[in-house]
């Protein structure tokens, strides 16, 4: 691989297939430029993008594999339910803590690429929803890179571009089907202008890639905050010097402002299916004590359990409420 190559990371969730389609199938090889994918996907997802896309693709394209040399010419697809980061030109896959509530995460891979590659990264987002990416996509640019977003007006979804937009100062803004010409424009161009890789950008992509301990780093990375991780349930610290505003907990779970707040509605109702579910339990084997004692004669205690199904059926319409569910 020549030193002047540029590797492309490419971020997209719904509606993402098909804005990636019509790109890379525009791409030419002999570019010296590596492409790697991550594509929001359930975590026990079938699908192999690479094997889709090779019939109609002129670069090769491949699922990625732990230990993989990252060579031009060549798109790799992150794995289902793994992350997919860039170290020592080779790729990584990992089942670690999710990010804005998803693995793979588009953050996690387009910061490794910025740590790994500085200014001949380039980081791409493309049609989704919320904002996955955006905070990778500032750490490109702090680390020399160039930033590409779909044009938002015109995306499937435009949520993730329009966040990125908003939030930090994208080099192109550009439309699907522009999108491989303005790729071929940006590998003739010099690199961008050499830019020291921010400590903070590499402290957390350690913890990502769980090269250090969460704890030990926590405190250098945010301050801690009178709030509790969503999916972990442990303490959460806010970074510093991130954009978008986001959180941490020690064990790694990472969340934007709106992930967060997903997080919590998620857990939320959870919580309170369990608690139908308890105090539902809870009626029936009343209604079974009062049969019991109105049977044994023991009319005065069946009728003093009769009461406390009154209260366990009020919670349990009070909470059906609070989840806007019909009876």
């Amino acid at each position: 691989m020549a030193e002047n190559f540029r590797t492309f990371v490419i971020g997209a969730s719904s509606g993402g297939y098909r804005a990636l389609k019509k790109i890379l199938c525009d791409i030419p090889t002999g570019l010296n430029a590596a492409f790697l994918v991550v594509l929001h996907s359930a975590f026990n997802s079938t699908n192999s993008y690479a094997s889709i896309l090779k019939k109609n693709v002129d670069l090769t394209v491949v699922d990625a594999e732990n230990g993989m040399q990252i060579e031009v010419d060549t798109i790799y697809f992150a794995k289902p339910d793994h992350h997919l980061f860039i170290s020592n030109n080779k790729i990584l896959l990992s089942k670690g803590p999710r990010e804005n509530l998803f693995r793979p995460s588009i953050d996690v891979l387009f910061r490794s690429a910025a740590v790994a590659y500085q200014n001949r990264c380039i980081g791409i987002l493309l049609t989704g929803r919320l904002n996955d990416g955006t905070n990778g996509l500032d750490a490109i640019q702090k680390c020399g890179g160039l930033t590409v977003i779909e044009n938002p007006e015109t995306a499937e979804f435009s949520g993730m571009p329009l966040f990125a937009h908003k939030t930090i100062a994208i080099d192109y803004v550009v439309n699907p089907e522009n999108m491989a010409e303005v790729i071929r424009k940006i590998v003739k161009e010099e690199f961008p202008e050499d830019k020291n890789v921010p400590i903070n950008i590499v402290r957390e992509n350690d913890i990502a890639m769980r090269i250090k301990s969460q704890i030990s780093l926590q405190d250098k990375l945010g301050k801690k905050v009178a709030m509790s991780c969503a999916t972990y349930g442990g303490p959460l610290w806010k970074m510093k010097n991130s954009n978008p505003v986001r959180y941490r907990c020690h064990v790694g779970h990472a969340f934007t402002q709106e992930a967060l707040l997903k997080s919590q509605d998620a857990s939320l109702e959870e919580a309170l299916w369990v608690s139908i579910r308890t105090l539902e339990e809870k009626k029936t084997l009343l209604n079974n004590m009062i049969i019991e004692y109105e049977n044994k004669g023991m009319k005065t205690l069946a009728e003093s359990y009769n009461n406390k199904i009154e209260e366990v059926s009020e919670h349990i319409n009070s909470i059906k409420s609070a989840l806007q569910l019909n009876d």
